[in-house]
C-alpha cells in the first residue's frame, strides 16, 4: 500500500471535476456566465411572496451571510434586493425568466427552482415553497467569501429539479446512541441543505408509548413530547419525518416482559406472532400513539428479517397456509389496521420479495422498501418483483457504518449509487439511506459523507462521484481545499486494506481480541503485513485533521468522529504491531532460558514504567476517554455502559497483563523458565 495513491485507487480523481463550482447536490442545469455579483456592506434580502417558508428560507441565507461571509443582511419584502427570493408566475419572476431565456420547467413545479446571478442581483425563482428553500440551499453555497464582510457569488443560470420524489436518510434509535434533540435538530437541518426531504426514525424499543408502559427502558426512548417537537422543527426545512416502529419482528428488546410473552412466536424471542390473538391490538395501540404525533403521509413498519416466522406459536398456520401466504397475510393484516389513518405503509422487502407470486395481493397503498447493502453490479431482482406486482418502491441502500471502526465507503459508495440508479430506471420515486447500530458502537456523526453522497445521488439527474468529492469540503465545511475529503479517501483505504488481509475488514471485533491467546495470535499475525503502513496512513489522518481543521468555517465538531476513526485504527494497527513483537521477544527468550541477561531485558522491554504493555494500557484509556467523551457530546447517556464496559475490559486485559508479566519475572528469578506466552480462560476477557 502506498499512501494517498492507495486511497486515490478507491476514488474517481479529482481533476476530472475541476473548473465547476462546489456545490451538492450539484444541479441539472448549469451554465456558466460572465462577470460576478460582489457582496459588501449590508447585503439586501427580499421576498417577494406572502410566505412564513420563503422568510425562514432568507432566514437561513442571512444566518450564512453573518457566520460565514461576516456580512450583515437586512430582509425585506420586495423584489429590488440583492439577493431576491421570486415567484415565477410573478411579474418580476416571468420578466427574469423571459430575460434568460428559460421557461420554468413543469418537472420543477413541486420542488425545482431557477437561480439567477448576475453582476447586480442573485435570484431564486420558484413556484413552490419548497422549490425557494432549495434554491437558497444552492445560493449558500455559490457565496464564497473574499475577506471579513467581502464575499462574491459568480454570474451563474442554474435550472434545477429533483431525480427522486422522496429523498431520506434514517438513524437507528435502538441498538446504541440515541441522539440529544439538539443532536437531531443540527442533522435535520444540515440534511435539509443536502436537500434531503425524509427523516425516518427507527424505533424498535425506543419510544415511550404511553399505553405501553413496560415497552421501553427507563432514559432509553424518544418521548411524545421530543418527537412532536423534532416534527415540528423539521417543518420548516421541508422535511418529513417518518416514525418507523417494527411491528412484527425485530422487537425482541420490547417484548422482554413478562407480561408481552403471549405475544412473542416463541420465549423470549423478537418476533410477534401472527396466531397471537392479542398481536394485532398491541400493533394498533403502537401506531393509534405515533399516527398523531407525525402527521406526514407515511408510516413504516419494518417487518424485516422475520426468521422466526413458523417456528413456534405460528407453527400450525406454516402448515396450514405455508410461508409466504403466511407472512404476506399477516403484513395485510397490519396494514389494514392502520387503515384509519390513511397513510402509505412502507416495510421492508427482504422476506416478501420471496414469494413474487403473492405481490399482486398486497394493497397498493403499501410502499415496498428493497434493502441491500453490499456493492452489486446489478439491484435488478431486489426491486422489479414489487414493481410487477404495481407496488410503489423506495430504494434502501446504507453508509455501512454497523460494526465498523469507520465507515467502509468503498462499499457504500457504490452501493448507494448503482442502487438508487436500478431504482431509478424501475420507478422507485424515493430513497432511504440508512444508517445502523447493530452492535451499538457507532455514531450517527461517523457517517456524514455517506449521508451527503446519498442526498446527491438521490437529487441529481446524472450523479458524478469525483464532482462530490471536489465539492465535498466546501458544502460540508465551507473549506477551499480538499483536506477533509482526502481524510475519507485515505480511511477508506484502511478498510479496503484490512478487508484483504482479515477478510472480514476493519470490524470493532478486531479492536478487542484477546492479544495473546491462540485466536488472537493468529488474528493479528494475518494483520501483521499491513499494520504498519495502517499507522502511518492513520497518523496522516490524524495530523491532516489537526492542520487543517481551522479551514472548516462550519460543522468542526463533526470532524471529531474522523479523528476518533483514525485513533481507532492507529490502536489497531499498534496492537497488531506490538502483539506480534511482544510474541516474538517472548518465544526468543523462551527457546534459551538460560541466558538471564537477555530473558530479563525482555521482561522489562514488554512490562516497565514505559514497557510495551504500558503502551497498550494507555493507548486504550484514551480511547476509552475519547469515546466517552464524543457520545456525551452528542448523545444522552442511555447504553453508553454496554460500549464502555469493552474499553474497560480492553483496559484491563492490558492491566492483567502487567501483573502477569510482573509475575513471570518474579517466578523467573528463583525457576529460570518462562510459562507459554498463551493462556487458556475460561472466560473471554472481553464482552462481545
Amino acid at each position: 500500500m502506498t499512501s494517498r495513491a492507495a486511497g486515490l485507487l478507491l476514488f474517481l480523481t479529482l481533476s476530472a471535476a475541476a473548473a465547476v463550482p462546489p456545490l451538492v447536490p450539484y444541479p441539472r442545469q448549469l451554465t456558466p456566465e460572465t462577470g460576478s455579483l460582489h457582496l459588501t456592506g449590508v447585503v439586501s434580502v427580499t421576498v417577494e411572496a406572502d410566505s412564513a417558508s420563503d422568510r425562514f428560507a432568507a432566514g437561513l441565507l442571512a444566518s450564512e451571510l453573518k457566520t460565514i461571509d461576516q456580512l450583515d443582511s437586512r430582509q425585506t419584502s420586495g423584489t429590488n434586493g440583492t439577493l431576491a427570493l421570486l415567484r415565477a408566475d410573478s411579474s418580476q419572476g416571468a420578466q427574469l425568466l423571459r430575460a434568460a431565456g428559460i421557461a420554468f420547467p413543469a418537472a420543477a413545479r413541486d420542488e425545482g427552482y431557477v437561480l439567477l446571478a448576475t453582476s447586480r442581483q442573485a435570484a431564486v425563482i420558484a413556484q413552490s415553497d419548497a422549490g425557494i428553500f432549495y434554491g437558497v440551499q444552492t445560493l449558500r453555497q455559490l457565496i464564497h467569501p473574499l475577506a471579513a464582510g467581502e464575499a462574491t457569488i459568480d454570474a451563474v443560470n442554474i435550472v434545477d429539479w429533483p431525480a427522486l420524489r422522496w429523498r431520506g436518510v434514517q438513524i437507528d434509535l435502538s441498538r446504541g446512541p440515541i441522539s440529544k434533540l439538539s443532536s437531531i435538530e443540527r442533522d435535520i437541518a444540515l440534511l435539509a441543505e443536502f436537500k434531503v426531504n425524509v427523516y425516518v426514525m427507527y424505533f424498535e424499543n425506543t419510544f415511550d408509548y404511553r399505553t405501553l408502559p413496560l415497552w421501553a427502558a427507563p432514559g432509553g426512548a424518544i418521548t411524545p413530547a421530543e418527537a412532536a417537537q423534532i416534527v415540528a422543527y423539521a417543518a420548516p426545512y421541508h422535511v418529513t419525518v417518518i416514525p418507523e416502529q417494527e411491528a412484527f419482528g425485530h422487537v425482541h428488546l420490547g417484548l422482554q416482559s413478562e407480561r408481552y410473552q403471549d405475544l412473542n412466536e416463541l420465549p423470549y424471542g423478537g418476533l410477534l406472532s401472527p396466531a397471537a390473538s392479542g398481536s394485532l391490538d398491541f400493533i394498533g395501540k403502537m401506531f393509534a400513539e405515533l399516527a398523531p404525533i407525525f402527521p406526514g403521509p407515511f408510516l413504516h413498519i419494518g417487518a424485516d428479517e422475520t426468521s422466526e416466522l413458523g417456528t413456534g406459536r405460528s407453527q400450525a398456520l406454516l402448515a396450514e397456509k405455508g410461508p409466504g401466504p403466511l407472512y404476506l397475510d399477516y403484513l395485510k393484516a397490519i396494514d389494514q389496521r392502520l387503515a384509519p389513518y390513511h397513510r402509505k405503509v412502507l416495510f421492508w422487502g427482504d422476506i416478501a420479495q420471496g414469494h413474487p407470486e403473492l405481490l399482486s395481493q398486497l394493497p397498493k397503498d403499501m410502499i415496498a422498501v428493497p434493502w441491500v447493502y453490499s456493492a452489486e453490479k446489478s439491484y435488478v431482482k431486489e426491486i422489479e418483483p414489487f414493481t410487477r406486482a404495481g407496488l410503489e418502491t423506495w430504494v434502501a441502500p446504507g453508509v455501512s457504518n454497523w460494526n465498523q471502526i469507520f465507515p467502509d465507503y468503498a462499499t457504500a459508495v457504490p452501493n448507494i449509487r448503482d442502487f438508487v440508479r436500478d431504482g431509478r430506471s424501475l420507478g422507485s420515486t424515493g430513497l432511504i439511506n440508512t444508517n445502523w447500530n447493530d452492535d451499538g458502537e457507532s455514531f450517527f456523526a461517523f457517517a456524514w459523507y455517506g449521508f451527503a453522497d446519498g442526498a446527491a445521488v438521490g437529487w441529481e439527474d446524472v450523479p458524478d462521484q469525483a464532482r462530490f468529492q471536489q465539492a465535498y469540503d466546501w458544502a460540508m465545511y465551507r473549506s477551499d481545499g480538499h483536506a477533509f475529503n482526502q481524510q475519507i479517501q485515505d480511511l477508506t483505504t484502511l478498510q479496503v486494506e484490512l478487508r484483504a488481509a482479515m477478510h472480514n475488514g476493519a470490524t470493532d471485533w478486531l479492536t478487542w481480541e484477546d492479544a495473546f491467546s491462540p485466536a488472537g495470535q493468529a488474528l493479528y499475525g494475518r494483520m501483521a503485513p499491513v499494520a504498519h503502513q495502517v499507522r502511518l496512513l492513520a497518523e496522516d489522518v490524524i495530523a491532516s485533521l489537526a492542520g487543517n481543521r481551522a479551514d472548516a468555517r462550519r460543522n468542526q465538531e463533526l470532524l471529531d468522529e474522523v479523528a476518533f476513526g483514525a485513533r481507532r485504527f492507529d490502536y489497531v494497527g499498534q496492537k497488531a504491531i506490538y502483539a506480534a513483537y511482544i510474541a516474538q521477544l517472548y518465544n526468543d527468550a523462551a527457546a534459551h532460558p538460560e541466558n538471564r541477561r537477555a530473558v530479563n531485558n525482555m521482561l522489562s522491554r514488554v512490562n516497565s514504567i514505559n514497557g510495551l504493555l504500558q503502551d497498550l494500557r494507555d493507548g486504550s484509556s484514551s480511547l476509552r476517554d475519547q469515546y466517552r467523551a464524543l457520545w456525551l457530546q452528542e448523545n444522552t447517556p442511555y447504553f453508553l455502559g454496554n460500549i464502555l464496559v469493552r474499553y474497560d475490559a480492553e483496559l484491563m486485559y492490558w492491566q492483567r497483563q502487567a501483573r502477569r508479566f510482573t509475575r513471570i519475572h518474579d517466578d523467573y528469578a528463583t525457576t529460570h523458565t518462562l510459562p507459554p506466552l498463551s493462556e487458556k480462560t475460561t472466560e473471554p476477557d472481553t464482552p462481545r
